[in-house]
């Protein structure tokens, strides 16, 4: 793979409407705060790193890495603040951006601004995010916020109020085979089955690199589609195997046995929704046994769970509830949108 497989934001081209924006902000420079919305995998971080390189790099649009690039890249700039939720957190704390608040009220080291990047923006308590906006609202001379986010539901008005908004789109198939090839020296077979599968996702395409990753991304689709079909001991097992599964692609990066829990089941229903999603769009055909589902209908009962995730230490009841809701869907041919409650009696 490249060193450099994040480019200058001039030579990015995946996004051509939020570059023009970005653009204009390094000829025009005026506006401090943003909130870049857009679904994981879309680009969001790298053109963050990419504006950064931009604003940063006094070499131009040709440098292929100097020493400001690779600090950028290797987010140890001293002037570029890069928050995110810290491990086994939940969210964004107060405390975080109180400190990201110091660190911007000093002047620049050595660049001509200093730039704040809150990745997972939408993950930011409440109170840090009042305790932001004076930030948002008069932001220091001479710095730049930006908050990354896949929805803006989470945010309060107030914060929502004093951002300019810039939209990610899902990337299309295409543009995904396009940077797998150009940026990350894939053959055009594997880029293209990858680029496909991740259906615009980015992140997800470049997993599928991975062969441990594979591994498990076949292991659940066949698992889940065998469990919606089989008696109940058999998808009652399989909530217990995930809860215990220890996949090769996790590696050796300390965590707490709840955090690999989370990620495990988060990887899990990442994949099912994949494959869920082309089964709609007929890049990927739905058994004969499961067509009583109707695929938006499994999508949206998928994303709802993988939102609990964050909020839900128990990951094996949310798995429980899953299997348990698309299963009733399955023997009774209407997915229906059922509470906890509603279904804690038949776990």
């Amino acid at each position: 793979m490249p060193e450099f497989t994040i480019p200058r934001l001039e030579k990015l081209d995946s996004q051509p409407d939020a570059q023009k924006l970005l653009l204009g902000l390094l000829e025009r420079p005026g506006v401090q705060t943003f909130l870049w919305v857009g679904p994981q995998g879309s680009g969001k971080k790298s053109y963050a790193l990419a504006l950064v390189r931009s604003l940063f790099c006094k070499e131009g649009p040709a440098c292929t890495g100097c020493a400001a690039c690779r600090q950028v890249l290797s987010k140890s700039h001293p002037d570029l603040f890069w928050l995110e939720r810290s491990e086994g957190k939940n969210e964004i704390t107060v405390e975080a951006t109180r400190e990201l608040d110091r660190k911007l009220s000093n002047a620049p080291f050595s660049a001509p601004c200093k730039v704040a990047v809150i990745a997972e923006a939408d993950y930011m308590n409440a109170d840090a995010q009042n305790a932001f906006l004076k930030t948002l609202e008069e932001p220091p001379a001479k710095s730049l916020v930006i908050l990354l986010a896949e929805k803006t539901g989470d945010f309060l008005t107030t914060v929502l109020s004093r951002c300019r908004m810039v939209r990610f789109v899902a990337l299309p198939a295409a543009a995904v085979e396009s940077i797998l090839v150009k940026d990350y020296g894939w053959k055009k077979p594997e880029s293209q089955k990858a680029a496909q599968e991740a259906g615009g996702n980015l992140t997800l395409a470049l997993k599928l690199g991975d062969p441990a990753w594979a591994q498990f991304r076949d292991k659940v689709c066949t698992d889940f589609d065998k469990a919606l079909q089989g008696p109940d001991e058999e998808w009652l097992a399989l909530v217990n195997e995930y809860d215990q599964l220890e996949p090769d692609f996790l590696g050796d990066e300390e965590r707490t046995a709840t955090q690999r829990k989370s990620e495990v089941l988060q990887a899990a229903l990442q994949v099912y929704l994949g494959l869920w999603s082309r089964r709609l769009s007929a890049e990927a055909q739905v058994p004969a046994k499961l067509t009583s589902l109707a695929p938006d209908k499994v999508l949206k009962c998928l994303q709802k769970h993988q939102d609990m995730i964050p909020m839900y230490l128990n990951t094996k009841m949310i798995l429980d509830h899953l299997l348990l809701e698309l299963r009733e869907g399955f023997q009774k041919g209407e997915l229906l949108d059922r509470s906890f409650m509603e279904l804690s009696t038949q776990i």
